[in-house]
């Protein structure tokens, strides 16, 4: 039985607990100094009160005095029994020495005490405590073998109980389960037929390959039809898979749809995705591959992506001759009426002819900012920043076509920006929101932060796009507008694809909306 035991000295005089400390220092116990009787209240409230041998007490101190102290601690049951001796310099008259009695103290000694007496004192208390301690250990434990041992009675009988009843149903469960045996066995056999089966026939190229050395113990049909190997790679560990840089596939880790090729016994190179699982076979350990040959499907998505390209080239070229050849049969059929009729060219004519010119320049101009694949000049930037450039600009078109213009920013984080690419967007879909509204509507631009993105909303209150013409936003020369290239949205696609941005657009009978999400750099993300 190991224990701390402790002195409790209580002093509002520091020197006077330091005198103590030096008096009763000892190996045996602690002394533990507390300067009011506050204190002390507060540390059997908080430290169990098993431990303390004695509790030497001052009478005279400022707040709760040393009997008021005694008294309270008194009244708490775990601190009855706990010895305590006052020592004071000044209440020494009869009356406090009754006192100190009445309260409950053992001793009342007169300061100064002689430090031999004191601790042949402290020590005795010691010793008493420690053979009480030990008393109601050892108490505490026959108690315990007491209870253990008719523990122990009730569980053997229990035993013996349980011992008949196990006896009895021994014979049944064994029955039970040689027959669940049987069972078991019987399909045991027929998974592993049903496994033959699969593995056989399955139009995936399978192998089963013994580790760690990775000899091949069986392969399927489809893998003799696709690698033009047969049974003779049964007991070898030829390698015939390998990834797009030319590193063997043959591990022993467990991988899936991973891109591989191999090369047929014909020399012709395919392409397979490889799933592997390690699996006991005959309680050996075995890789299973299976690969899904997907050369065929891979050329056909080459031709796809090839006609598609094609498409998209003849749908613009159509939509540049569509635009252009307007504006050059105007002008041609000015040219012509002045040449058959041997006129000079009138003035008033002139204006109309070089704004279809300036029109065609402005389309091929358009379609020339979107076609090519030029380089953004990004630099870290607060698109805040530039929007607050661009507002009296929009407040002032807004103001000049009886429209609003309503702006709600946040601190968004730094991202990396094509500062004139921002403006060439921002002001396009501005543009088109008031264009998209009467008189009185209003246009809304906000900024926020969600998501590691920062948000660019930009909506309107006009009348909503049409819900089949969704999907084709964005793509050069469709528009909605009398009037137009189409070639606008589609240069806000390309300048958002550069700063690897996204457009959603959410559109109904009261106004479309547009979010472009910017991604926020790893390096200026809140961890919190």
């Amino acid at each position: 039985m190991e224990q701390q035991v402790k002195i409790l000295a209580v002093d509002d005089r520091y020197e006077n607990l330091l005198a103590l400390n030096s008096i009763l220092a000892s190996s045996h116990y602690d002394v533990i100094s507390l300067q009011s009787g506050e204190e002390v209240l507060r540390y059997l409230l908080k430290e169990p009160a098993d431990h303390i041998a004695v509790i030497l007490m001052d009478v005279q101190m400022p707040g709760l005095s040393g009997f008021e102290t005694v008294e309270l601690i008194k009244q708490r049951k775990a601190c009855q029994d706990i010895p305590i001796i006052f020592l004071t310099a000044l209440s020494t008259s009869i009356e406090h020495v009754l006192k100190g009695y009445h309260v409950g103290s053992i001793d009342y000694l007169f300061k100064p005490v002689h430090p031999e007496m004191l601790r042949m004192k402290v020590d005795a208390f010691v010793n008493m405590h420690l053979g009480h301690q030990k008393i109601k250990y050892q108490s505490e434990l026959l108690h315990k073998r007491t209870l253990d041992l008719e523990e122990t009675n009730r569980k053997l009988a229990e035993a013996e109980e349980k011992l008949k009843q196990q006896n009895s149903l021994l014979e049944q469960w064994v029955e039970e389960r040689t027959t669940e045996l049987v069972d078991a066995h019987e399909k045991l056999l027929k998974s592993q037929d049903h496994f033959k089966k699969m593995f056989m026939l399955s139009p995936s190229l399978m192998a089963i390959r013994r580790l760690p050395d990775l000899t091949y113990i069986e392969i399927n049909e489809s893998w003799k039809q696709y690698t033009g190997y047969g049974d003779e790679i049964i007991g070898t560990n030829m390698d015939l898979l390998r990834t797009d840089s030319g590193e063997s596939t043959s591990c022993d880790e467990v991988i899936h749809n991973c891109k591989v090729k191999y090369e047929t016994k014909s020399k012709e190179t395919r392409t397979a995705l490889l799933s592997t699982e390690i699996i006991d076979i005959e309680n050996e350990s075995c890789l299973l591959q299976v690969a899904v040959d997907i050369t065929e499907s891979l050329r056909f998505e080459t031709e796809m992506a090839r006609l598609a390209q094609l498409n998209l080239v003849g749908e613009m070229a159509a939509g540049i001759a569509h635009e252009i050849r307007n504006p050059m049969t105007t002008i041609r059929g000015f040219l012509q009426l002045f040449r058959e009729n041997d006129r000079n060219m009138q003035k008033e004519y002139i204006p109309i002819m070089l704004e279809e010119l300036d029109r065609a320049n402005e389309i091929i101009t358009e379609y020339l900012s979107l076609a090519k694949n030029k380089q953004s000049h990004q630099q870290p930037d607060q698109i805040n920043r530039i929007i607050e450039m661009l507002l009296p600009l929009i407040q002032a078109e807004a103001v000049m076509s009886g429209k609003h213009v309503q702006f709600q920013f946040v601190d968004c984080p730094v991202i990396h920006l094509d500062d004139k690419e921002m403006r060439q967007l921002i002001l396009n879909m501005c543009m088109n929101g008031l264009e998209a509204m009467t008189i009185g509507g209003t246009l809304t631009i906000q900024t926020f932060e969600e998501n590691g993105y920062v948000v660019l909303l930009i909506s309107d209150e006009g009348t909503g796009i049409d819900e089949k013409h969704l999907e084709k936003l964005g793509r050069p020369f469709f528009t909605t507008k009398d009037e137009g290239t189409g070639l606008g949205l589609a240069i806000c696609y390309s300048i958002a694809a550069r700063h690897k941005a996204s457009i959603e657009v959410q559109s109904s009978s009261e106004g479309t909306t547009f979010l472009i999400r910017f991604p926020i750099p790893v390096d200026t993300i809140d961890p919190n």
